[in-house]
């Protein structure tokens, strides 16, 4: 009976091994069919990884493409709008040089006509004031001659008057001798008929001398009567003459004293003239000097040269931005190992542990019989 159970226990033992080997073996053959799949799956996403790096690298030399196109279109925009700025600052630049010139020309123009206008109304206004002062010195010649005349006709009329005068105060003291003469001779004719008279009467002596003596007496008496009354006469002939000569000269001298008033006064009218007149020309030399001063200032400053305006340069060209190639993989990457071979010495590991379980067992049954020790 214990035989029995030993051997039991030792087929046990055997089987046990033998199924223990017999599972390591699957679990290695699960392993060996796990392995694969992965390395196959590890072999396809490296095949898809790479398909995908090709892609993106041919993506990425696409965008690159792309780039260099929109890098030259912009830089072929760019340059062509810095040239049309440049051709359009030139042409304004042009254009408001022309202007400038242009108006310069204008206001040149325009200061040249005023000088001239300004030139004709200076000469027009000296030609007015020459006008003017021939008139003025015209009239002052026709006061100078009327003034002479109207003095020489006074001084006429006051010798004229003085002249009637004079003779009428003449022809009167002729004309009072004359009387006086007349009278002497009535007197003296009186005389001689009272001489004749008592001489017709013959007395003599005493009585005819004392008659004579009266004759004589009465005849001196009347001739001395003429005598005073002919001084008298004369000397009142004589005093109105001297006021006929007084009134003369003292109108002669008023005379004399209006035309030099007269000739002073056209003299000073001459003068103040001339005065003015010189005045009216300074007046118009200011006023000439000072319309060409406002004409100069209207002036425009001369432009430049037009090889001496700032020059406006010209655009550079737009550099060219290099792009690099995308990257590219010239060589496709080793791809992942496959699967260990897991299998690789299963069945002798089968084997081992089946043979170690039985050595096992072998070792568990050996107590039942006597062991002998090596020498």
């Amino acid at each position: 009976m214990a035989f029995v159970i030993d051997d039991l226990a030792l087929l046990l033992m055997i089987g046990g091994a033998g199924m223990t080997a017999f599972g390591n073996y699957q679990s290695s053959q699960a392993s060996q069919r796990h392995a694969n799949m992965t390395a196959k799956q590890a072999k396809e996403m490296a095949d898809y990884q790479w398909g995908e790096t090709k892609n993106r690298e041919s993506y990425a030399q696409f965008d690159v493409d792309v780039a260099r196109i929109n890098e030259a279109n912009l830089r072929i925009f760019t340059d062509q709008m810095n040239l049309d700025k440049y051709n359009r600052e030139l042409y304004i630049r042009d254009y408001n040089y022309k202007s400038q010139v242009e108006e310069y020309n204008k206001t040149e123009l325009q200061y040249a006509q005023q000088i001239d206008y300004n030139a004709m109304s200076a000469t027009l206004a000296r030609d007015e004031q020459t006008l003017w002062l021939e008139e003025q010195l015209q009239q002052a010649a026709f006061d100078t001659e009327g003034l002479i005349i109207d003095t020489f006709n006074k001084q006429r009329l006051s010798r004229d008057k003085f002249s009637f005068t004079r003779e009428d105060l003449t022809l009167k003291e002729r004309s009072k001798r004359a009387e006086f003469t007349e009278k002497a001779m009535e007197g003296w004719n009186q005389k001689l008929q009272a001489e004749g008279k008592v001489r017709a009467l013959g007395q003599a002596g005493r009585t005819g001398r004392k008659n004579k003596q009266s004759v004589l007496a009465m005849s001196g008496q009347m001739q001395a009567m003429l005598n005073s009354m002919v001084t008298r006469s004369d000397l009142s002939f004589e005093l109105e003459h001297l006021k006929n000569q007084q009134a003369y000269s003292n109108e002669s001298d008023f005379i004399s004293k209006q035309f030099s008033l007269g000739k002073r006064k056209t003299e000073a009218s001459t003068d103040s003239a001339y005065a003015q007149n010189k005045a009216n020309l300074l007046r118009i030399e200011h006023d000439n000097y000072g319309a060409d001063m406002a004409a100069d200032n209207q002036r425009l400053a001369p432009p430049p040269a037009y090889e001496d305006l700032p020059p406006i340069t010209a655009p550079y060209y737009t550099p060219q931005t290099h792009i690099a190639d995308a990257y590219k993989t010239e060589k496709k990457p080793p791809g992942p190992v496959g699967a260990p071979n897991l299998m690789a010495g299963a069945g002798l590991q089968a084997a081992g542990t089946v043979m170690t379980g039985v050595a096992k067992a072998a070792a568990a049954y050996e107590p039942s019989t006597p062991k002998t020790e090596k020498p």
